[in-house]
């Protein structure tokens, strides 16, 4: 299985973990991103069960690094709680993908205006 495609679930997990609870919204957003990366129900188990058994590969192509930050910045935004541990994940997550932490908060305005364009 492709590491970076584990990665950025594992990732994702670490991230609904980092306020110390994953919510269901959350854990259906990594089931969503862990079906589009095609892994199966077993790897996503493993990956949840044991995140640490798998070492984070990052994408090389421009389309899978911003796609892999936006997953973040989404779960992030997802229980309605912008929690400091997780945005600094998010930043620190876009600066190890070569980017500005301020494409982070990109991300949350556009998700925003998204939003409040489908109301």
């Amino acid at each position: 299985m492709n590491n970076m495609r584990l990665g950025q679930v594992k990732n994702l997990i670490m991230l609904a973990l980092a306020d110390g609870k994953a919510t269901q919204s959350e854990l259906a957003l990594i089931a969503a991103v862990a079906s589009r990366e095609q892994l199966t129900q077993q790897e996503l188990n493993n990956l949840i069960d044991n995140p640490g058994s798998v070492h984070i590969a990052l994408p090389d192509e421009e389309s899978d690094k911003l796609r892999y930050l936006e997953d973040m910045v989404s779960l992030m935004m997802i229980d309605g709680d912008l929690d400091d541990k997780e945005l600094a994940m998010c930043k620190l997550y876009a600066a190890t993908l070569g980017y500005e932490s301020t494409i982070v908060e990109k991300m949350i305005l556009d998700i925003v205006d998204k939003l409040n364009d489908e109301q």
